[in-house]
């Protein structure tokens, strides 16, 4: 607790001055700047929540304790049983996973290095002036100021004990200087569980840094179909009514496709996988492409409920100069 107390004075106190001696800026990738290393605190706080799978078993007993309120005998053991409750959470409170867990990331990060045989690795822990019988101890008041002027990040783990030996844990980036945040969950065995969340934060920050997404239909506005006919199949007839009464038109297919390819968190659409949407051309099948053939076919029934739709509304083309008059 005197860890914790400490190390979020000091974050508080880190942030406090970069704000006051910085303007603010844009948002930007929490890996920036490009190709430059993140020195990180070694000591990281690893605080035990509450634990799901204790807590579906002291449910289990207090329900035994009403199913079974016929039988003395079973009264007495489900008794004995939430009696022990309170000591079996202490005991288990005390098998701290913190110490362990703290030192296994490292050294998982640490492989994952030599791996992909690097030199470089963007994480690296700062060890000057704290020893191992330190780790996940509180350190001095009166030094915590001169060791965070050279730490770029500190991390803190939280984590939960599922069922049997299933552990979920997130940890937890926080650039010191800005305050912004990186966290990243992993579920596994408890023996697992330090590479599990070394393999995450090591490809987050070792991986290539794809360019973002350029949303080829940028122009275009996606609209959703009439509220009446959300979810439900309807004629070509209806769709091209209400799309033509937003001032927009059904897609055509290649307008479709590209759109499911940019989906929906990148500006396009969600189609649902044996979905018939209706185009300019038709009909649009998602489900015949898995055939190997084109997912476009004519409808040759516009007036029968046969498919879910979308509308789209281009941007007008900008008005032509008038031709100056010689």
């Amino acid at each position: 607790m005197m860890l914790q107390r400490l190390w979020a004075g000091a974050l508080r106190a880190a942030a406090l001055v970069a704000a006051l001696a910085c303007a603010p800026a844009g948002a930007q990738d929490f890996r920036d700047p490009v190709d430059q290393p993140f020195t990180v605190w070694p000591n990281i706080p690893v605080i035990r929540a509450s634990d799901l799978g204790d807590y579906g078993q002291d449910r289990q007993i207090i329900a035994d304790l009403h199913a079974d309120k016929a039988d003395p005998a079973k009264v007495v053991a489900a008794l004995q049983a939430v009696d022990g409750l309170q000591a079996h959470h202490e005991r288990a409170a005390l098998a701290e996973l913190g110490r362990s867990l703290n030192v296994q990331l490292i050294a998982e990060l640490d492989r994952q290095a030599r791996r992909i045989n690097t030199r470089n690795p963007k994480l690296r822990f700062d060890f000057a002036d704290i020893t191992p019988e330190q780790l996940q101890r509180p350190s001095a008041r009166d030094d915590l100021p001169s060791r965070v002027g050279r730490i770029t990040l500190a991390a803190y783990i939280t984590y939960t004990r599922l069922d049997g030996a299933l552990v979920q844990a997130t940890a937890t980036l926080v650039k010191l200087r800005s305050g912004a945040s990186q966290s990243f969950t992993a579920t596994a065995p408890a023996p697992l569980l330090a590479e599990a969340l070394a393999r995450d934060l090591f490809d987050y920050f070792q991986g290539t840094r794809f360019t973002a997404h350029q949303n080829p239909l940028g122009s275009a506005q996606w609209l959703t179909a009439a509220p009446g006919h959300a979810d439900r199949l309807v004629s070509r007839d209806a769709a091209l009514r209400y799309c033509q009464s937003q001032n927009a038109a059904l897609p055509t297919a290649a307008e479709l496709e590209t759109a499911e390819a940019a989906g929906f968190y990148g500006g396009g659409v969600a189609l649902q996988p044996a979905g018939v949407y209706h185009v300019q051309a038709g009909l649009y099948d998602t489900a015949l492409a898995h055939d190997g053939a084109g997912r476009a076919r004519p409808n040759h029934l516009a007036s029968v409920p046969n498919g879910y739709y979308y509308c789209i509304r281009h941007a007008a083309a900008p008005a032509r100069a008038a031709r100056t008059r010689k």
